[in-house]
């Protein structure tokens, strides 16, 4: 684990570094080839050496928070970019970073838990047929964990959060709070809003947010464990080379039962 966070402050000193770097200049754009080229290494530092040392250990979900803003670095060492481009994506880089810390520093794999025993869905949800539904799924995401499929985890808990917004959706006697949100999805050419039915995950999750179901962290997460869900597309995790682990399985399962506790709370407590 010690040699895990020595990787991490090691690529938070070079991003560190980087974005004084940035902060010192005063040129709208970076156009110097000696200032490119040391960008360029930042970016090439994370993705040849520091990366490659995490990726076994931790969550490809986690590490991946930060390939996205040293990405964005790399991309912009291509062409006469701003200065403020530079900055936005390393001051981004730097928290994707500290948040990985944290990550290695909770970090562990138990070899045999035993199952985190279901918690009570009936405020979610009255209908007993969907709460026998509920309960199976929270059973089955744990057993996909614990036989190792780790991809397949991570699908059944995106469907299983999914099931517990919409839940939580039926519950409401006035659905007029669904169709107000800022959040609520509409058609690209009557721009009404769409029926429930047609809803997807992404706004459930920003509605529910919006209408105090979960924290804004748990919004944050929660579009994470959407993301990754899409990887049961062959292409996609082909052409993004990712491959979920222990790690993200366990990490994801811990999010999700934080995530089905507040949405659990939220019941009966107003919109």
């Amino acid at each position: 684990m010690d040699q895990l966070l020595d990787v991490i402050e090691l690529a938070l000193t070079d991003v560190d570094r980087a974005r004084k770097k940035v902060a010192r200049g005063h040129s709208r754009q970076i156009t110097q080839t000696d200032d490119i080229d040391y960008f360029k290494s930042v970016g090439y530092s994370w993705f040849r050496t520091h990366r490659p040392a995490l990726v076994n250990h931790l969550a490809i979900s986690a590490v991946g928070l930060v390939d996205t803003p040293l990405q964005r670095v790399l991309d912009a060492t291509s062409k006469a970019s701003a200065r403020t481009t530079y900055l936005a994506a390393l001051i981004d880089a730097k928290d994707a970073l500290t948040s990985l810390r944290s990550i290695a520093l909770t970090s562990q794999v138990p070899a045999a838990v035993g199952y985190d025993s279901a918690p009570d869905f009936s405020p979610l949800a009255s209908d007993p047929i969907m709460r026998s539904i509920l309960l199976r799924r929270w059973e089955e995401c744990q057993r996909c964990i614990r036989a190792d499929a780790h991809l397949a985890a991570t699908v059944m808990m995106g469907g299983f959060l999914e099931a517990l917004f919409i839940a939580r959706s039926n519950q409401l006697v006035d659905k007029g709070p669904l169709f107000r949100a800022k959040a609520t999805p509409k058609d690209f050419k009557t721009k009404n809003p769409l029926q429930l039915s047609e809803w997807t995950l992404r706004p459930y999750i920003e509605v529910g947010q919006e209408l105090g179901w979960i924290s804004r962290s748990g919004k944050e997460v929660a579009e994470v464990l959407r993301d990754y869900r899409n990887y049961i597309h062959p292409e996609k995790e082909r052409s993004h080379g990712v491959t979920l682990n222990v790690h993200d399985s366990n990490m994801f399962w811990q999010l999700t039962k934080s995530l089905a506790s507040q949405l659990l709370a939220s019941a009966g407590s107003g919109p």
